[in-house]
């Protein structure tokens, strides 16, 4: 049991834990709710003669002293509440800039960085609780694996097993009387850093896979003893998420449609979870990558939305692709090749007189340099770009390269991707839209397809196109 709070509070904790569940929050979540409910809630801190109180607001915990503040260099005070002993950790217990104020008596107001109970920086087992701002339930439901705790209660709703490097976590959404809160947990022990560390990596990648990063202040519990951190990055929350299993879920309005793709759809796997949790935790350049696609989708900056996914799109092509030393044939027979050769040649003589001279000559160019042998080391742009798709074997469409070809109008500055035709704020709007969500796809089929997935994606496109050809579900 956690000693949170003196005796009088034990009689509660011991009737929460009579309560049949198969994952136990209720000591941890005794403590928070406890905290959280500080109002003006007396405290006594060490080497300070005067009175003190703490309040919890939304985001901060806010210390208040009237008195001589003692500072102390490293920026922490020892404190107790109820007979316990905390610590708490503040940019603002620096020591004033003038010394003439530093013994003067004063009503002094800090916000509380951190706050410590105990010692968890020993190898052992720890619970990361977030705040669930969401406003989803069953977030992992028709998104992810999830797991079953015995034969007869499951938490297939609630909660995904996971492992990095081969280290075993579970993630559980958990609702708590009116709140609700994501824990992270470690089911091998592990050191705080390597915890913290996979926790991290278990954020961005749960927060790509389900459209919710969970993050901000955060508890970190290790049996009785706990941190509490106000300073971490924020919730994210995207427009965009890979894969469901449930097509009526975006096909509401098209039930005929929906039902051509029922039963075809599917979860993704632990194994795929996994794969793709472990990259980013062990590769920089793919983390950051991750944080930044749930940052722009995130704004839900039509603007600035395909740019960034053209960027993050150059980045994970370079970390995907497995560099290649070769020079590759486009057609290697080379008979099959010269009758193409002449029956492009056929069309362009019947066009020759309507498209003049000069047109003729760059498609004749063009279709000569089609024989053109292909450099892996040598590689244009355009090509970089879609070899990471064809190592993977992931099939693109006309879209699909035209949409890659976005880059070009967004490297030359063009970033409304304007043509010469004349239109109005609506279609530029509807435009952007479109790119990013076909843009947003071909991450996703990069990404997925990477980490081992083989099935249907979301075609986030077509559901701002929905007079183009495409499937709204498109298999990889």
């Amino acid at each position: 049991m956690l000693e949170c709070f003196k005796s009088s509070d034990d009689t509660i904790i011991k009737e929460k834990m009579k309560e049949t569940k198969i994952k136990n929050f209720t000591p941890e979540l005794f403590c928070i709710e406890k905290f959280e409910s500080f109002k003006k809630h007396k405290i006594i801190i060490e080497n300070c003669e005067g009175l003190a109180h703490i309040s919890k607001s939304k985001k901060e915990f806010k210390l208040v002293y009237d008195g001589v503040f003692k500072y102390n260099p490293d920026n922490k005070i020892k404190v107790t509440i109820d007979d316990l002993v905390y610590t708490f950790q503040s940019i603002d217990f620096k020591e004033p800039s003038n010394d003439i104020f530093a013994n003067v008596s004063a009503q002094h107001t800090f916000d509380i960085d951190k706050v410590y109970k105990g010692n968890i920086n020993k190898v052992a087992l720890f619970r990361m609780f977030f705040f669930d701002n969401s406003k989803r339930t069953n977030v992992f439901h028709r998104k992810l694996e999830t797991v079953k705790n015995d034969g007869v209660n499951t938490w297939a709703f609630d909660c995904v097993r996971t492992s990095v490097n081969q280290n075993r976590y579970d993630i559980t959404q958990y609702k708590s009387k009116e709140k609700s809160y994501f824990v992270i947990e470690n089911l091998e022990p592990s050191s705080l850093q390597v915890f913290e560390k996979d926790a991290y990596a278990i954020q961005k990648g749960i927060g790509f896979l389900i459209g919710y990063m969970p993050g901000g202040q955060n508890y970190i519990f290790s049996g009785e003893n706990f941190i509490y951190q106000r300073l971490a990055r924020k919730p994210l929350k995207s427009i965009f998420h890979p894969v469901t299993s449930n097509p009526y879920s975006k096909l509401y309005k098209e039930k005929n449609i929906a039902d051509s793709y029922y039963g075809k759809l599917k979860v993704i796997p632990i194994e795929v979870i996994s794969n793709f949790i472990t990259q980013i935790r062990n590769n920089e350049d793919f983390s950051v990558a991750i944080i930044f696609l749930m940052e722009v989708s995130h704004l839900k900056s039509v603007v600035s939305m395909p740019g960034v996914f053209s960027v993050i799109l150059e980045s994970l092509a370079n970390i995907i692709t497995i560099k290649q030393d070769t020079i590759e044939k486009v057609i290697k027979d080379e008979t099959i090749f010269e009758n193409i050769k002449s029956d492009l040649n056929s069309v362009l003589d019947n066009y020759a007189n309507e498209i003049g001279e000069k047109a003729e000559i760059k498609f004749r160019r063009k279709i000569k340099g089609l024989s053109n042998s292909i450099n892996h080391k040598r590689l244009t742009n355009a090509e970089k770009l879609r070899q990471p798709f064809d190592q993977l074997k992931i099939k693109l469409s006309c879209e699909d390269e035209a949409a890659i070809d976005f880059r070009n109008d967004l490297l030359h500055g063009n970033i409304l991707m304007n043509n010469e035709t004349t239109r109005t704020s609506k279609e530029i709007d509807n435009k952007m839209l479109y790119a990013s969500a076909k843009l947003y796809t071909l991450l996703s089929k990069l990404i997925l397809k990477n980490s081992g997935y083989n099935g249907y994606v979301i075609n986030h496109a077509k559901f701002y196109d929905k007079s183009s050809n495409e499937e709204y579900f498109e298999i990889i």
